[in-house]
């Protein structure tokens, strides 16, 4: 179930519990109205409404139950990417799980942030679109050059991918704080000197 059907029935099961409170507390407790005149105000409503207002309406409800019913049996197709192709088969990978992949390969790079892979899938290949914040100070050429030469040689050497082009962008720049590290210095216990018991001399 996806969010939006969750957000529905969450809507439906709150007005479900909401109608039936009011309904025991009516029912045994405070006796503030008669269902037979809540049916007669809502038919006489409904017989004084704009027919072409209320064919709106209930088309409306109609559409928004047939796509609710028709996207929770939809189930949604996995995105694939080929590796290769013989005469005996195909070998595919999901992009989630080559995406994932060529991330954990760019955690190692220094400088680095939060790195975020998208693998958009070609006729012919893929294209990798790389996104992540690096640290303030460091040479942006070098270090994304470095990003997309990483990515682009994982992805060919250990998924078997034909990389098309390897596209990066900065989302940001965070300045690294270094933490001062207080050496805590151990006391060096004192050494206990035992005292030597002195000799009785005995004076003849």
């Amino acid at each position: 179930m996806n969010v939006f059907n969750r957000i529905i029935m969450v809507i439906l099961m709150l007005c479900l519990i909401v109608f039936s409170i009011v309904t025991i507390v009516n029912i045994f407790f405070v006796n503030l109205f008669k269902w037979s005149t809540v049916a007669d105000s809502i038919t006489s409503y409904v017989n004084n409404l704009n027919p072409y207002i209320l064919a709106a309406v209930l088309s409306f409800v109609l559409v928004i139950a047939l796509i609710i019913l028709i996207s929770e049996f939809y189930r949604r197709k996995i995105k694939l990417a080929n590796i290769s192709t013989d005469p005996s088969g195909k070998t595919m990978v999901t992009l989630k799980t080559s995406a994932q992949q060529i991330r954990e390969s760019l955690n190692n790079i220094q400088g680095v942030m939060d790195p975020q892979v998208k693998v958009v899938p070609r006729q012919n290949g893929i294209i990798i679109d790389i996104f992540s914040k690096l640290i303030t100070g460091i040479s942006v050429v070098d270090k994304t050059k470095e990003i997309r030469e990483t990515a682009s040689n994982f992805a060919s050497r250990n998924l078997g991918f034909k990389v098309l082009q390897t596209n990066y962008t900065a989302t940001g720049f965070i300045t690294k704080k270094v933490k001062d590290v207080n050496v805590i210095k151990e006391e060096v216990p004192k050494e206990v000197k035992q005292e030597e018991p002195s000799e009785n001399r005995i004076e003849h």
